[in-house]
């Protein structure tokens, strides 16, 4: 009998790595998952997880058929696609809403939380016109008889409404104006330099030229009307808190 000698193996061929079994059960895993996201999302976009009621909380201004219309829920979106953010962006071309939040009632209810802009000054149109201002600047609705509210001027020739853009800064100021003298400020005025000057009803005005370090601005306006004797007609600059100085009237 004549035995052969074992083949041997070709130089190319190479020992194949056996299967790692933990990676082939995280590819098992990784496929299962994904196909279940795609599932469940294929699912939330079924007609019954559609937006079919809606309720709308905090508009005294806006109606809530004008809230609904314009964040487009009157469309019966998919729930799942029913995002804050997105719907603040539409509504705020309605001019009282600042933002909304939105809470999800599944399978088909949602609740829309209004949070409507706060007034906290007056001003003037090219027409001569006054309406609410708030924080930011915008032009609201003209206000009711008795409002008690600061004006916002411009110092020198301006058109349009430059108080939602460089003007901003005197809205700024009527939204942070201390308790301590802030129903005593009856005109808050700013020019193109940004420098913001306070005319109280006395007659008295602050300087406080910008709108750096405001806290510290409000605490020596607060200690001038607590301790200093001003004539009307007296200019007060505080844009350097710790050197005041006083003009009198």
């Amino acid at each position: 009998m004549v035995r052969r000698a074992p083949r041997k193996k070709a130089k190319s061929e190479k020992a194949r790595p056996a299967r790692n079994p933990a990676f082939r059960k995280f590819l098992l895993f990784t496929i299962a998952l994904t196909l279940a996201v795609v599932g469940l999302n294929a699912l939330a976009h079924i007609n019954y997880f559609r937006v079919q009621d809606v309720t709308v909380t905090g508009n005294g201004h806006e109606t809530a058929g004008a809230v609904i219309s314009v964040t487009g829920l009157d469309q019966a979106p998919p729930m799942i696609d029913v995002d804050s953010k997105a719907l603040t962006k539409r509504a705020q071309s309605l001019r009282w809403i600042e933002s909304i939040t939105a809470v999800r009632h599944w399978p088909h209810g949602v609740t829309l939380n209004v949070r409507e802009r706060q007034p906290v000054a007056v001003a003037s149109d090219d027409s001569g016109a006054l309406y609410l201002v708030d924080r930011g600047g915008h032009q609201l609705d003209p206000p009711a008889l008795g409002t008690n509210l600061p004006r916002l001027q411009v110092r020198g020739t301006t058109t349009g409404w430059p108080f939602r853009n460089w003007a901003r800064p005197a809205a700024r100021v009527a939204a942070t104006l201390p308790i301590a003298f802030g129903r005593q400020v009856a005109v808050i005025s700013i020019d193109r330099h940004g420098v913001v000057r306070l005319q109280m009803t006395t007659p008295v005005s602050f300087v406080l030229g910008t709108t750096e370090n405001l806290h510290d601005k409000y605490v020596a306006v607060a200690a001038v009307i607590a301790h200093q004797v001003l004539t009307p007609g007296s200019i007060v600059d505080v844009s350097v808190p710790s050197a005041v100085t006083i003009q009198a009237g």
